[in-house]
């Protein structure tokens, strides 16, 4: 399963349901890879103040896509991925204001052994501190992605 999925970010689950050049790219990224996202995704979505035909939209792409569950060992992560913010912070690096919802996302990326598909500057600075494989279409960092 790991290697044909790949976590999306709220943010890109956001893109993936309008027209834009990052819908665009996204959608390149993921080529014939399939989409989960954290078990928190769908609230944030939720919590979004999309109007009726895009809140359609978002609901229609989570219920086609892997939710990945929340338990212990995504809890071990967090854990782990907290304090290597906190390493961050220290030697004043970037990722080290990545949100708790960022780690969160990152924590079950790493416990599913899945690449992070994010649009977030600190969350793919952490993931990839962390040594996670994350791919993105922001400026200044898509030229990182790794291939593959």
């Amino acid at each position: 399963m790991a290697e044909e999925y790949l976590v999306a970010d709220t943010g890109v689950i956001s893109y993936l349901t309008k027209a834009s050049e990052h819908s665009r790219a996204y959608n390149e990224l993921i080529g014939e890879r399939r989409l989960a996202v954290s078990f928190q995704t769908p609230a944030e979505l939720a919590a979004a103040r999309f109007g009726a035909s895009r809140q359609q939209q978002v609901d229609d792409l989570i219920a086609a896509i892997v939710v990945l569950p929340h338990g212990e060992p995504t809890n071990v992560w967090y854990g782990r991925v907290v304090l290597r913010r906190k390493e961050l912070k220290r030697g004043g690096r970037a990722g080290s204001d990545a949100s708790d919802a960022d780690v969160w996302i990152i924590s079950s990326a790493l416990e599913h052994s899945m690449a992070l598909l994010s649009h977030d500057t600190q969350q793919v600075h952490l993931g990839r501190a962390i040594g996670l494989k994350v791919l993105t279409n922001l400026d200044g960092l898509k030229d990182d992605n790794p291939s593959g």
